[in-house]
């Protein structure tokens, strides 16, 4: 059976920590397989995810949204080197300032941001790129802290995600969801938040990882 397969048959199931019962475990590292949410000010909770559904806006590429449902296999995202780097070791904490792809579980495309504008909210748009990974420097992104301390990424620990090339951050919000008036009736991500590349880094940009399979060495 596929690594891929593993570990999708594993998450479907329940939330699992693999590796050593250490402090070590509160990182998020090479490998392990991700949800990424974003908060908005009301509390509710929304899952960056995507799928093979694309819509006729913007690049006609796989969309990104986030999702109001927090726990399918379309919010799971690999984490992994940046296009154009030595492939890092399984297991190995990530640094803050770290270049870095995001590979989505379920279809192998990676989190991907260029100069088009996003269908919703006209800022840039965020797709999934890439046949099984192989993609370009678009898909690359810079993971910092939103605030606090520390030199490697944590569970549970607010983050910003820049876009290496357009340095455009990573963001949502429910001012920009999908509906029936402006994606049709028969819409594949209703409900769901447009995801984009925002100019400022601010309330619409933060997110933190809890649920997902985690390798540790």
């Amino acid at each position: 059976m596929k690594t891929s397969s593993i570990i999708r048959l594993v998450a479907s199931s329940m939330l699992l920590t693999l590796g050593v019962a250490d402090d070590e475990t509160d990182y998020v590292t090479c490998g392990s397989a991700i949800k990424l949410f974003h908060a908005e000010p009301d509390g509710n909770e929304y899952a960056l995810s995507s799928s093979p559904a694309r819509i006729n806006s913007g690049s006609g590429q796989q969309l990104v949204t986030s999702s109001p449902d927090k726990s399918g296999h379309g919010s799971l995202w690999v984490v992994k080197e940046a296009h154009g780097k030595s492939t890092c070791n399984p297991g190995e904490k990530i640094p803050f300032g770290t270049h870095i792809r995001l590979t989505h579980l379920e279809t192998g495309r990676n989190l991907h941001s260029h100069n088009v504008r996003s269908p919703l909210s006209q800022q840039q748009e965020v797709t999934a790129f890439g046949e099984g990974s192989d993609g370009d420097d678009g898909d690359n992104w810079v993971v910092n802290p939103n605030g606090g301390s520390g030199s490697y990424w944590k569970k549970d620990q607010m983050v910003v995600l820049a876009h290496a090339v357009s340095g455009k951050y990573l963001g949502c919000t429910d001012q920009a969801k999908f509906h029936r008036n402006n994606c049709g009736r028969n819409c594949p991500v209703m409900d769901h938040l447009e995801v984009f590349g925002r100019s400022s880094r601010d309330k619409f940009t933060t997110w933190k990882t809890s649920v997902g399979v985690y390798l540790h060495k």
